[in-house]
């Protein structure tokens, strides 16, 4: 499954409630770490294709960065159903496959 690009709050959570597994992916354009994480995000969509995959720019998307109380990218929000499963901040490839198998299994 490929990562589905997310414009604003609506979106999110239309994305959410559609998708029984999902993950959004808060990033921005000027963000080096940002920059290193995003191939693997997408190769990890390819992987794990009951887990829909989302990205959301924070400077296009102001009022979904502020609802999911965003303060720093990249930073992962993981949703099991409606209800948020495990969010962090950062780049870190190790700790995003292991929230990753962690959804998947839940």
């Amino acid at each position: 499954m490929s990562v589905t690009n997310i414009s604003d709050l609506d979106a999110t959570k239309k994305f959410t409630a559609i998708n029984e597994k999902s993950i959004l992916y808060f990033t921005a354009t000027w963000c080096p770490p940002c920059k290193i994480i995003k191939p693997v995000y997408e190769e990890l969509s390819e992987k794990h294709e009951n887990i829909a995959f989302g990205k959301v720019d924070i400077d296009d998307a102001y009022d979904a960065a502020t609802e999911y109380q965003i303060t720093s990218v990249p930073t992962f929000v993981f949703f099991n159903g409606n209800e948020k499963h495990e969010q962090f901040a950062g780049a870190n490839q190790d700790k995003l496959e292991s929230a990753i198998k962690d959804l998947d299994e839940a």
